[in-house]
Order: C-alpha cells, then structure tokens, then sequence
C-alpha cells in the first residue's frame, strides 16, 4: 500500500513506484488491463480485491504494465504507464464499486476506487482495500464459492483449515467486544471509570474492529481537538468543561453539581474507542419516570457526534456500537401521551433488574442518515423490552423512527 493517504495520491506518486522500480509485494500490484467484463476476468477481479481485504490490504493500480524477463513473464517490476481506455471515469469507478458490492460476501467496507491522470500518458485507476475485520471475505460471482488470501508472491486460494481458521478469528472478535465491555461496566459499578458516576447510567461504546485484535497496550498519543469541530459533544449534549489526559488516552468531562453532582464525559482512547458515561440524562430522583423521548434523542445525536470524532480520528469501519444500562432496577421509562391515548397497557414501563446490557450492533448503513435506525433501533428496541414493552413508542405504524417526538 502506498505510504499516503488515498485522497492526497497524485500523478507523481505512481511515476515514483515505476521509476523507482518498487515492484508487487503483499500490499502492492500492478495491472495493464481493467479486465471486468467477461465473467471469468471479473471473477478474477473480485479474487484480486478479496485477496486484499482478506490479508493486510493494499492497493492495486490498474494500467501500469510490468517487465518481463526473458521468457516473457511478468516480474512484477512496473514499466510504464499503459493509460487505460475507459468511457466516463466516474461510471467507471462506479461500477467497479458496484461489482466489488454484489460479487463478495460479506461487504468488504472501506474500499476505495479512484481515477488519476499522468500527464502525457494518460489515466490509471487505483483502487484501495483495507484490511477487513470481518473476513472472511467469498467470492460468490456467478454462484462461486472461493476464498483468497495474500502472500509475497500474490495471491492463493484458501484451504479448508485456513478458511476455519479465517471464521474462528471472526468469531474471537465478538467475543472481545462482550469481554472489553463487561471490563468497562464493571469499572463503572465499581467506581473505577475515568469520572464517577452515581445513580442510573447510561455507558455508550464505539469500539472499532482493528482495536481489538492487539493485544500490545497503544502508544501514548497527542490528540487535535482544535481539529474535532464540536464532534467531542458529551451524551448530555453539551460541550464538556474540561479535559485531561489519563492511562487510556484523553477524558473530557462535565460536572453538574446544580444536578446532584451528577457527571457525564468522553472517554477517547488511544486506539479509536470512545466511551460515553453519562448519569444526568437519567435524573438523580429514582421517583422521577426517565424522560424516554429526551434519552432517545441524546443516543441518536450521540451517535452522529461519535461518528464524526471517529472520521476525525481516521478510524477505520468496521466498527462495534454497544449500550450498556446501569442502575436501573425499579427506574419508570415515561411513556408519550398520544401513546398512552390509543393503547391500553396492564402495566408500567419498570426495568426490573439493576445491569441492561443491550446488544452488540455493527455500524452500518450509515448512509441512511439520521436517526440510523439500522445501528441503533436494535439498542433501543431492547433497552424498551427490558422496561417491559415490545419495542420504542416513538416508532411510527409505517415502521419509521422518530426518536423522542
């Protein structure tokens, strides 16, 4: 993979790797053609991209051709640029992310394709794939079944113990998100989280994959706020007062000593986590129901706000999104009127036990845009059963969300 930020390649950083001769490896290959056409070519294609999302990534650049030695094979050693014969560029990157979308399963998430211009040669196509958390990743084309990996020399087909092992890995991966936040509830009730926290709280996790496959402690790192916008907002949907700097990586907090003492801050560390540990959304008076429409509404722009400071932090997808419920027991979730109006309930909403540990969600679809009901309704919906009722009273009967109206 090159050594720059894909938006930042230009024309004078693939004219580097051909005069410097800097040939394929792992991270690296080279085509002359865009070969998607014919089915066999595109199954190739989409060998080449999972190959990638499967190993460690890299970047293949398309119309780049290479030496060959004397019996004619390719070396792997970039030529020249071949300038690629391609219609509308746009459609062309378009439709090569339409492919890579509809012949691999799961979605490789973060792939990126561009087009760029050598002046006096003509255009080549870069299209980078990130390592995938969630590989692995089957090519399906054409009702194939086949898994690729990536070495020094290239790719290679999956053996059926490699293919165990790729699923296996996966499989580890949920279970050090339960492990990591069942660590962090626990630091809570036991009054050991980077602010204390009193009463009901409300503990809201990002988590990204590539966090949790190290098991090395992360490098001490200086964090940009001035760079953050106003994405560092706390569940209480304030700027925080203060910050400092702590074991994990950087804290902000607030305190509301005019509400009970109660406290709400963001914990970011160092390797991408966020967490959100707030007690104020929640009220300090146990009598007093939860102001259900408000706490719905403080998650869903929580959860706007968590996505930008992770786009600021150059987190990579995929990434986890828990919620976890602490003291609760005995709490009333309030219920809107209108709701209240047109069904007959035999009983209050009243969690009936103190820990709601609601379930580990991926980040997706998030081009969906606001509330992102495909991420969060999971979370809320079993925050709602906990209380006793099927599902958030905020969900209209066409099967929309509107958190809190």
């Amino acid at each position: 993979m090159l050594p720059v930020q894909f938006d930042a390649v230009g024309p004078d950083d693939i004219l580097d790797l051909i005069r410097g001769k800097i040939s394929e490896r792992r991270h690296l290959e080279y085509k002359r053609d865009l070969n998607i056409g014919p089915d066999n070519d595109r199954a190739e294609f989409l060998a080449d991209i999972s190959s990638f999302a499967n190993a460690s990534g890299g970047d293949i650049i398309f119309g780049v051709t290479e030496e060959r030695d004397e019996y004619g094979r390719p070396t792997g050693i970039p030529e020249d640029v071949a300038a690629l014969q391609t219609g509308n560029v746009a459609t062309e990157c378009a439709r090569i992310e339409q492919i890579i979308e509809s012949g691999i399963e799961p979605r490789i998430p973060g792939i990126q394709v561009k087009s760029i211009e050598i002046p006096g040669k003509g255009m080549v196509i870069l299209a980078r794939v990130r390592k995938s958390w969630i590989a692995p990743h089957m090519v399906t084309f054409k009702n194939r079944a086949r898994f690729y990996s990536r070495n020094g020399t290239g790719k290679f087909q999956l053996d059926v113990q490699q293919i165990g092992a790729a699923f296996a890995l996966q499989r580890g991966l949920g279970e050090r998100v339960q492990a990591w936040r069942a660590e962090r509830v626990a630091k809570v009730i036991s009054g050991e989280s980077p602010m204390p926290l009193s009463g009901s709280v409300v503990l809201f996790h990002f988590i990204p994959s590539a966090s949790l496959v190290s098991d090395s402690i992360p490098l001490p790192r200086v964090f940009d706020t001035s760079a953050w916008g106003g994405s560092q907002k706390l569940l209480a949907d304030v700027m925080p007062q203060s910050s400092r700097y702590n074991a994990d990586g950087l804290v902000m907090a607030l305190h509301r000593e005019d509400k009970g003492n109660q406290q709400s801050y963001l914990q970011v560390f160092r390797d991408g986590r966020l967490e959100y540990g707030d007690s104020y959304q929640m009220s300090i008076d146990h009598q007093v129901p939860i102001a259900s429409g408000c706490l719905e509404r403080e998650i869903a722009d929580t959860f706007v706000n968590g996505y930008n400071l992770l786009e600021k932090l150059e987190v990579e997808e995929p990434i986890f999104v828990t919620m976890s419920l602490i003291g609760m027991k005995g709490r009333e979730m309030a219920l809107p009127e209108r709701f209240l109006r047109r069904r007959y309930l035999t009983s209050r909403c009243i969690f009936d036990r103190d820990v709601i540990l609601c379930p580990d969600v991926q980040m997706k679809n998030v081009g969906e845009g606001y509330p992102y009901s495909t991420t969060l309704l999971p979370l809320i919906n079993s925050m709602w059963q906990a209380a006793g009722l099927k599902q958030s009273p905020f969900i209209h009967d066409d099967g929309s969300w509107d958190p809190g109206a």
